[in-house]
């Protein structure tokens, strides 16, 4: 039996949503009447602040699992940089 080809023939790779505060994949959506946030259950940073403008939102970006150490080590350097 041959093995089947995606649609596009790539094949598909895992994609996780990432934390931008901290790193972490521990990440959930939460829903309210203005619509769905996502929140960090580590450092409890959410994707909605303190205003609904557009330029006030965070977005959790989405990553490959493979990629997860080198975002994390991109989040250290940028904090660094902000405290000099």
């Amino acid at each position: 039996m041959k093995k089947k080809k995606s649609i596009n023939n790539k094949q598909s790779k895992d994609y996780v949503k990432i934390c931008p505060n901290c790193g972490s994949i521990n990440v959930s959506s939460e829903s309210y009447n203005i619509g769905i946030r996502d929140v960090c259950k580590d450092c409890r940073h959410g994707s909605i602040q303190e205003s609904l403008f557009i330029n006030d939102l965070i977005y959790f970006p989405e990553i490959l699992e493979s990629d997860i150490e080198e975002f994390r080590k991109e989040i250290i350097k940028k904090k660094e940089n902000k405290k000099d």
